[in-house]
């Protein structure tokens, strides 16, 4: 073995020096940079971990918002229909009753103007009778010369009338 370490030119004591400035680094970089680039990584770890976990529950959350939005849509898309049947059978019931008031009003109106007439038709008669009834006296007095009391003339009157009535 001496001759092998002979033939190689290696020297015990650098060898044990230069073992020993290994150590000495590999101590130094597990220390001081080794650690902390472990830490770094763990952190960062951590890090994507947690924000992927973060990520989940915003798509869940947002998921949760999408179906509450449907959900609202189809009620308020519910309430729109009923709003609307609400508001044609109001109208519906608005135009029932305006008819029948317009009906109403017609029909009053037509009673008042048959009472009208019918009024009218009386005064005309009665002015009609006074006027037979003058020309009646009238002519009776020229053709008898003599004048007529009042209950004559209301006799002679109704008695025409009647013949004129039928």
């Amino acid at each position: 073995m001496e001759q092998i370490i002979k033939d190689f030119g290696i020297q015990p004591v650098f060898l044990a020096a230069q073992v020993v400035n290994f150590l000495v680094l590999l101590f130094l970089l597990k220390r001081f940079l080794y650690k902390p680039i472990l830490k770094v990584l763990d952190e960062r770890k951590k890090t994507i971990s947690k924000s992927l976990q973060d990520a989940q529950e915003i798509e869940q959350r947002l998921q949760k918002t999408v179906e509450e939005q449907e959900k609202i849509l189809i009620k308020a898309a519910k309430e729109a229909a009923g709003l609307i049947d609400s508001a044609t059978k109001s109208a519906d019931l608005i135009i029932s009753e305006a008819h029948t008031k317009a009906s109403l009003n017609m029909e009053e109106m037509m009673e008042k103007t048959r009472q009208s007439l019918s009024a009218e038709k009386e005064k005309l008669s009665q002015e009609v009778r006074a006027e037979v009834a003058n020309l009646l006296t009238l002519g009776f007095e020229k053709i008898t010369g003599k004048a007529l009391s009042k209950q004559d003339q209301e006799e002679l009157l109704q008695k025409s009338m009647k013949d004129i009535n039928g």
